[in-house]
């Protein structure tokens, strides 16, 4: 659970520092611009009909690129609804998807022609309350699995409201202009891990403090704190010195080599002072490993180059862990298992 979040921006770039009993564990990053998950009324510039793709003009001077399904009957000049999913970089395109779907910390709702409800998660006494909450909105709603830890769905039907808000913006659509604001990485990092009792937010930024606000009834925020002279630049600084660094030392005598090329990490255990056997070693580095990743933002082909050797059983029982591990990651994380070079593969998605 974060016991403290540091919401800290420092001219054009908002950072986001989570902590988990007083250790940093997480850091965001949001530049001044679109954030994920915004929704646009694009218009299609150019469309390939053979790769089932197109450019598209999501906002004044702004392209992107959408896949569309088998058999989209569109031509250039049409309006499409999409939804960022990643705002590209100097030479990269942004990237999108077909439709919406606007998630909160308690729901998800998908544009959908058929509106359901899916309140499994819930109790029995919940269900035809929530129920009744979601259809009155148009979409495809499923409960997520944080319900089963609130005893009170009063956050719930709060969020259902505020996002059935924006269902309602989206049926009114009338022009090619951002339709509804994307999720900073703070404020997923907020949405998709717990928070412990009497959590701390702090902000140096008013419009963040605002934004906080807005969510402390539905998300359960304990306190939040305001405080334009805060002063992260020592944790700054010694962040941007983690990230530039190419290896980790471990108090037990092992470290990690950490290497992006081409756009795939590679981390490579070595054990030369290790204290422990091989075996041993490589669920003991699994953590760090772990926390290497969320701190350094790792996306993408993550390939981990662990201690050779191990048995099949030795191979399910690190998979195992690493699951568990990166179950409640601030984004979808896959873990491929090993390949036949022995290395242990995985997929973090950007966010």
């Amino acid at each position: 659970m974060l016991n403290k979040v540091v919401i800290y921006r420092q001219e054009a770039v908002v950072y986001g520092f989570g902590y988990i009993k007083d250790q940093l564990c997480y850091v965001t990053q949001d530049h001044d611009g679109f954030a994920s998950e915004a929704v646009f009324n694009a218009k299609v510039s150019k469309i390939n009909h053979a790769e089932h793709s197109a450019f598209i003009d999501y906002s004044p001077g702004k392209t992107g690129f959408v896949n569309l399904a088998k058999g989209a009957k569109l031509q250039d000049g049409a309006n499409l609804l999409v939804q960022l999913t990643w705002l590209g970089d100097e030479s990269k395109q942004a990237k999108f998807r077909l439709g919406v779907q606007l998630v909160g910390k308690y729901v998800v709702a998908a544009s959908s022609g058929i509106s359901s409800a899916d309140c499994s998660r819930a109790s029995a006494t919940q269900r035809e309350m929530l129920s009744q909450a979601m259809l009155a909105y148009p979409a495809k709603w499923t409960l997520r699995s944080s319900v089963k830890q609130l005893a009170d769905i009063e956050p719930v039907m709060l969020e259902i409201e505020h996002i059935g808000t924006q269902l309602n913006k989206l049926a009114l659509l009338s022009s090619d202009n951002e339709v509804i604001a994307g999720v900073p990485n703070y404020l997923k990092l907020l949405r998709s891990l717990p928070l412990a009792q009497d959590c701390l937010i702090s902000s140096n930024d008013k419009l963040v403090d605002e934004q906080l606000l807005h969510l402390q009834d539905c998300w359960l925020l304990d306190t939040i704190e305001y405080n334009p002279r805060l002063d992260m630049e020592n944790e700054l600084a010694t962040y941007r010195e983690l990230v530039a660094s190419t290896s980790y030392n471990l108090s037990n005598g092992a470290s990690l080599e950490i290497h992006c090329l081409s756009g795939i990490n590679l981390i490579d255990v070595n054990s030369d002072q290790a204290k422990f056997s091989r075996s041993k070693l490589n669920f003991l580095v699994l953590d760090a490993i772990y926390q290497q990743i969320c701190l350094r933002n790792l996306q993408g082909i993550i390939l981990l180059d662990l201690l050779k050797n191990m048995t099949n059983s030795e191979q399910e029982q690190v998979i195992e862990y690493l699951k568990k591990l990166f179950k409640h990651d601030i984004t979808n994380s896959k873990v491929l298992g090993f390949s036949h070079s022995g290395l242990c593969e995985l997929i973090r998605q950007k966010f």
